[in-house]
């Protein structure tokens, strides 16, 4: 019976989410950022309909090949590289 409620209470701790991330953002692209110095790009872009604030760089509307160096999920929109969500990551700062 106590083998039997140990792993009910194991299984039940187990919800197959991620643990948060300890990585604390370095300025890569699509890391979170509050100011453009936070970026090795440079540019801090605020995507308000995404939500977030993460490096960016600027891009050609309709091109993406500049948005995927490492084959992130990101589009050129309104001339910023967008991605479909930020990094993992903490900012520096915090």
């Amino acid at each position: 019976m106590r083998m039997s409620i140990a792993l009910v209470l194991v299984l039940a701790g187990c919800t197959g989410d991620a643990p948060p991330s300890n990585r604390t953002c370095a300025g890569n692209l699509y890391d979170l950022c509050l100011t453009e110095h936070d970026c090795m790009s440079g540019n801090c872009h605020t995507f308000a309909s995404q939500g977030f604030e993460v490096c960016s760089t600027p891009c050609t509307t309709g091109d993406d090949r500049p948005c995927k160096p490492n084959g992130e999920q990101a589009t050129c929109s309104a001339g910023y590289c967008t991605p479909a969500a930020a990094n993992d990551c903490k900012l520096p700062h915090q």
